[in-house]
């Protein structure tokens, strides 16, 4: 007999909860607790996760994070609700870190959001909604205080009231207080009006005034008192309105002007510190429908699950409406007028009824051309016409099938849990049908499902072609403590991590999540352990196969005699391997490895580092390559043991520790060859 060596070096079938574990996929996995699969194929640990801004010590838990991203790049801002607080961050303005938007909300109520870029307004906006207060909309507009001010002051001096665009700058050939001439431009007549004039130099620089009518020689505008010459000036948009009310400090206060590029004017002023974030507050419309599942489709906005509105009856006359069941649907590029007449006309907006027996819509989506509807038993679509009639085209996809909580948006599909515990993705099927059919893709993890808590969905995203689902880990979980992870290239589930989030957002670049048991935001894939500061906490993982028996029969025992296992590892960091047999509890085999950075540092690449206590008489070295360019080595190593008998055998490798960073590419299992072993599954050595 001669020793063979069975090689598992394909972990890409991920984790498996499906079948008996002796009948899973070789390479599967029925333990995959914060771990990946790496672009090799092979199993690490996940990245670690980063705390954006200071830690709040608020225990709310963040319901309905946002990135409203400002157009032409202007700024990202990313808006976080927690007990009765909205709060952003800026990315223009990260050290300004998080500041409050509003405040005295109902609390720990989830919110929804949508942008609005093409609207009526001409202008950029957000609009939310939490169900219990009225719905709002805000521009997004955010500028720090230029100096601190004591209290008292009649002017808010700021860095800038415009936004950054600067769309034309001139020398004017004569000016008067209304007026400003220059030649030799290509502006056609009225292209700039409700733009500002900025005086950039001269006695009047900094002042500001709204253009009111333009030619291509001259431009007028509202007057500034004492210009004169010839100064030179730009074309601008003011990022405030020209009044309103805006808040810095947590406290808002009313402004009645913009005179200048750096100012507002103001009654009195409250005190506050250099630098202190001022936003503009948001406005509320009273008429609008109060729900929170909000989306966008073709410059109209669609509010579902709301609890309270204003609407017409059957007869047309207006009154107070209440159908978690029904959704309202915007006018054309106004997203917060949704009112439309006795008689429907083109353009308005409108108020769609679902069938009553898929109980209250759980959210709203748009994929492509249509927006979806989604009740625990129900799906629709809905096109409107677009044409002169502007009528609601509806189509029923499913009764009796559902989603349960929040949908997640993938970049092909709409992704979403079932009331029977599926996780399903609406799709077209090849070129078999143009209509949108359902397909559950987490079949194979039909166990795990039936045993996780999927009351609380959260809303997930798509990362390089993976998606992150937030959910409990139990339904006995208070909040959601687990993201399940789903490879949409190999059709495979990563396991979970634990990560306790409620909705995940782009933001800058970057990923990040709202906390479901704390009021923090933080950022996903953050090198190797989770960090609040400057402090660092280790992440524990953990991988075991399934049950193997490599024999043809399935049936005859087996006998291991050695394991080699290969990788990728940074110095300093150390992990655990684990063997078990014939579905034991306890394992067989534990060893450590661990790679020591002062080795590296002497420029040695052979260690005898197989654990405190070597498991082999004469145990080989681990070898080492140079660093990659990403500083890690490739190893490999390999440990002999006494004989082990048996049927079925697992294998596993676990670490916890802080920035530990290791990948595992081969288990080869040294096996007593036997005559019913299936030799295309193993190669001598």
């Amino acid at each position: 007999m001669k020793d063979n060596v069975v090689d598992i070096e394909n972990f890409g079938k991920g984790f498996y909860a499906l079948e008996d574990t002796t009948k899973s996929p070789v390479g599967s996995l029925r333990v995959m607790k914060n771990a990946q699969v790496t672009d090799r194929g092979g199993l690490a640990p996940r990245p670690g996760t980063l705390l954006l801004g200071t830690k709040n010590t608020n225990g709310a838990p963040v319901k309905g994070l946002y990135n409203f991203r400002k157009s032409f790049g202007q700024d990202e801002l990313l808006i976080k609700p927690y007990d009765d607080e909205l709060e952003v961050y800026s990315k223009n303005n990260a050290t300004a870190g998080w500041f409050r938007l509003k405040d005295s909300f109902t609390l720990n109520k989830e919110f929804g959001f949508v942008t609005s870029l093409v609207n009526t307004s001409n202008e950029d906006f957000v609009a939310g909604c939490n169900r219990h207060e009225p719905y709002f909309g805000w521009t997004g507009a955010v500028t720090l205080l230029n100096g601190a001010l004591s209290g008292a002051e009649t002017a808010v001096t700021v860095d800038s009231t415009l936004v950054v665009d600067v769309y034309e700058s001139k020398t004017a050939a004569s000016s008067s207080t209304t007026t400003l001439d220059v030649s030799g431009t290509p502006w056609a007549a009225s292209m700039w009006i409700n733009f500002y004039v900025l005086i950039t130099d001269g006695s009047s620089i900094g002042k500001i005034s709204k253009i009111t009518a333009n030619t291509s020689s001259q431009i007028t505008f509202d007057a500034i008192a004492g210009l004169t010459g010839t100064p030179t000036f730009e074309i601008r948009k003011l990022a405030f309105p020209a009044s309103g009310t805006i808040i810095y400090g947590g406290t808002t206060i009313a402004y009645s002007a913009i005179p200048t590029s750096t100012t507002f004017t103001v009654s009195s002023a409250h005190a506050a510190a250099d630098n202190t974030p001022v936003t503009l507050v948001p406005t509320e419309y009273p008429a609008a429908p109060r729900g929170n599942r909000l989306a966008n489709y073709l410059g109209r906005t669609v509010v579902g699950n709301v609890r309270s509105a204003l609407a017409r009856d059957s007869g047309g006359a207006l009154q107070g409406y209440s159908s978690a069941g029904s959704y309202f649907v915007s006018k054309i590029n106004d997203p917060f007028d949704f009112s439309f007449a006795a008689t429907r006309v083109a353009g308005e907006g409108d108020l769609i009824g679902t069938p009553y027996g898929g109980g209250d819509i759980t959210d709203v989506k748009t994929q492509e051309d249509a927006a979806y509807i989604l009740k625990k038993y129900y799906i629709e679509s809905v096109k409107y016409s677009q044409d002169a009639n502007d009528l609601a085209v509806r189509d029923p996809l499913k009764s009796g099938i559902g989603s349960i909580g929040k949908v997640t948006i993938g970049r092909d599909d709409l992704y979403f849990f079932t009331g029977g515990n599926a996780l399903t993705s609406i799709g077209r099927v090849k070129t078999k049908d143009i209509r949108p059919e359902t397909l559950n893709i987490g079949n194979k993890i039909k166990r795990y499902l039936d045993a996780a808590g999927l009351d609380d969905v959260g809303r997930g995203i798509e990362v390089a072609n993976k998606i992150y689902f937030p959910i409990k880990s139990s339904p006995t979980a208070t909040a959601n403590d687990a993201l399940l992870v789903y490879n949409r290239d190999d059709d495979s589930f990563e396991g979970i991590w634990d990560i306790a989030a409620n909705d995940l957002e782009e933001f800058g670049g970057k990923y990040y999540f709202g906390s479901s048991i704390d009021s923090n935001v933080y950022q996903l894939f953050y090198e190797h352990s989770d960090v609040e500061g400057t402090t660092k906490y280790p992440i524990a993982f953990d991988a075991r196969t399934h049950f193997m028996n490599l024999t043809a029969s399935k049936s005859n025992l087996q006998a291991m005699s050695g394991l080699i296992v290969e990788g990728y590892i940074r110095g300093g960091t150390q992990f655990t391997i684990k063997g078990w047999k014939d579905f034991s509890t306890g394992a067989f085999l534990n060893f450590n490895f661990d790679s020591s950075e002062e080795a590296f540092k002497d420029g040695t690449v052979l260690q005898a580092s197989l654990g405190g206590s070597p498991l082999a008489i004469d145990p080989l070295a681990a070898t080492f390559s140079d660093p990659d360019s990403d500083g890690r080595r490739h190893f490999m190593f390999r440990v002999y043991f006494p004989f082990q008998y048996g049927n079925f055998f697992s294998m596993g490798v676990s670490s916890s520790g802080i920035d530990l960073d290791h990948e595992i590419t081969r288990f080869g299992l040294i096996m007593k060859e036997s005559v019913s072993v299936n030799t295309t599954r193993i190669k001598s050595i």
